[in-house]
């Protein structure tokens, strides 16, 4: 089994994307405490609710990439990303290790050694992999960060529930329990951008499949998840802020039929930006006047990708 490389170095920095989710941050607490003192956490902005929840019950102090005086000796990691729109703090920086699961689709950050796996679950479990941790904190935070970035252990595979069962032996905590540490509600603002961006919804059948298409002002992706549990096969949300910004999901059912992570890759050039993320829930992000053909791009990928899919089943049934 593959073993984390050993680092020479007399300062090492862990860093992970913009808005650094619970699989970002869940990886830097254990990877930082498998470094040692000689590690920091230092992220680009300011975490995900959920991600800042798992640093305060950790016990972990983090600070912000720009406040870092920065030494040529530093060793950089990036954790669970390497698209240069969503590693901002990074431009002109080369990393020197980056560890990811995110399927590299072209235009990545190049870092001097890469460690990727589109088939695991998430950027937690490869740590788990490469660092065997027995610490309870270093476990509960991979947990967290599988059981978040594999919607539940919905895109798990036997490797997933293999690392989320040693980490939980070890974690002395119940599953309840772990997943009420992850637990975040909703937010009245998130709440209200919901039911304000309904008068935008409009429903496109594909077959017997129906495509959400929606505008937002905030909040894309919690109200890409609502169309969803409200009947869409395929959710796509635009937001117009500081950039253009599109969110995609979808239910499990579509799994192996439509790929948001091909689409959004594709969508982000038409944005004039970049886009990726997994099978089944990916953004794009890029300027903010091409959210409205952005999507319209969005349909058309989705259904292209839904009818080779028909087809293929039919010449499958057909043999």
């Amino acid at each position: 089994m593959a073993k984390f490389p050993k680092i020479n170095a007399k300062r090492i920095i862990i860093t992970f994307h913009s808005l650094g989710d619970v699989d970002a941050v869940g990886g830097a607490i254990a990877l930082s405490r498998f470094l040692g003192k000689k590690s920091l956490i230092a992220a680009p902005d300011k975490p995900t609710v959920a991600a800042r929840k798992l640093l305060d019950y950790t016990g972990t102090s983090y600070l912000l990439f720009s406040e870092l005086k920065r030494q040529p000796s530093d060793f950089i990691i990036v954790l669970d990303s390497s698209s240069p729109q969503m590693l901002p703090h990074l431009a002109g920086i080369q990393p020197d290790l980056m560890v990811d699961h995110h399927m590299r689709l072209g235009g990545e950050v190049a870092a001097k050694k890469v460690i990727n796996d589109s088939t695991a679950s998430s950027t937690c479990e490869i740590l788990y992999f490469l660092l065997s941790p027995k610490d309870r904190i270093s476990c509960i935070a991979l947990l967290l960060g599988i059981i978040s970035d594999s919607a539940s252990f919905k895109c798990a595979t036997s490797a997933t529930f293999k690392a989320a069962s040693e980490l939980l032996s070890h974690s002395s905590l119940s599953y309840s329990q772990l997943l009420s540490l992850s637990h975040v509600p909703e937010s009245f603002s998130e709440r209200l951008e919901a039911i304000r961006s309904c008068p935008s919804v409009s429903a496109e059948r594909a077959g017997e499949h129906i495509i959400a298409l929606a505008l937002a002002k905030s909040h894309e992706a919690h109200f890409a998840n609502i169309l969803v549990s409200l009947g869409a096969d395929v959710a796509f949300v635009g937001c117009v802020a500081e950039s253009g910004r599109i969110s995609a999901r979808m239910r499990d059912t579509m799994k192996g039929r439509v790929k948001l992570d091909r689409i959004m890759f594709e969508v982000g050039k038409v944005m004039d930006g970049n886009g990726g993320g997994h099978e089944m829930a990916a953004g794009a992000t890029g300027e903010k006047g091409s959210v409205r053909e952005a999507l319209a791009v969005c349909k058309k990928l989705c259904e292209q990708q839904i009818l080779t899919s028909e087809h293929a089943k039919i010449r499958k049934i057909e043999w």
